[in-house]
């Protein structure tokens, strides 16, 4: 695994997510109750970006939604709450002062 530098805590004020390509990973990573964490910025349906939008709450539950079909991922475990045979890769991410680093395999 490569630790790699995705941003920083700054890159989390606005709206407490960002997207970023790292070595052909499109990386969606976002703070959520205090933790900081990562995961596929693309749909295992298709392929489309699932943190366009900022979390939602559907019956409770917190979401990232699929920009092109809806389908909605769990903010809190990555699984498809429409669609059970879908999960969003989760990387592993190491907060190092200011700056916020992923493992890359």
């Amino acid at each position: 695994m490569i630790k790699i530098k995705i941003g920083t805590l700054s890159d989390l004020k606005n709206s407490n997510q960002f997207s970023r390509w790292v070595r052909d990973h499109d990386v969606l990573v976002f703070k959520f109750r205090n933790s900081i964490r990562a995961y596929s910025n693309i749909c295992p349906h298709f392929g489309g970006p699932v943190g366009y939008h900022e979390i939602k709450y559907n019956n409770g539950v917190p979401v990232f939604t699929c920009l092109w079909h809806n389908l909605q991922f769990s903010v809190q475990t990555g699984k498809c709450t429409t669609h059970k045979n879908f999960c969003l890769r989760e990387y592993k991410v190491e907060v190092v002062n200011e700056d916020i680093f992923v493992y890359i395999n």
